[in-house]
């Protein structure tokens, strides 16, 4: 149990920046604060930069970069592995499987409901 809460703490230490980063490069895209409305002024370069990098791992002059994409499989892959081993960690070491339970069941129902309602929402 000693080793996957060390596996956990330092693949979530190691890679947190990086999903930070993607987080709040996600906010700008969903917003789409890196695009500007027609007759509007354009955002900062640097705005337009980080959503390059989120969206299309694209660096200056446009260049796709291998490492960034290696880089972001890899976190990904540790994200999922980290969270794997929180809820493994969660259901061993918590005090109620019940709220484990429960904020996993919440935490799926609750997306795929504001998913369905919105698509239910929309004109055919």
């Amino acid at each position: 149990m000693k080793s996957l809460r060390q596996l956990h703490l330092y693949l979530g230490c190691f890679f947190a920046p990086l999903v930070a980063f993607f987080a709040l490069t996600g906010i700008i895209q969903t917003y789409r604060l890196n695009e500007a409305p027609k007759n509007q002024p354009q955002p900062p370069a640097w705005v337009k930069a980080m959503a390059s990098v989120h969206k299309n791992q694209n660096l200056a002059r446009g260049e796709t970069a291998t490492t960034m994409k290696l880089l972001t499989a890899a976190m990904g892959g540790a994200l999922t592995l980290t969270m794997i081993l929180g809820v493994v960690l969660a259901f061993k070491l918590g005090r109620s499987r019940l709220a484990v339970v429960g904020c996993l069941v919440l935490g799926t129902v609750i997306p795929v409901a504001a998913v369905w309602l919105a698509h239910a929402g929309a004109a055919p």
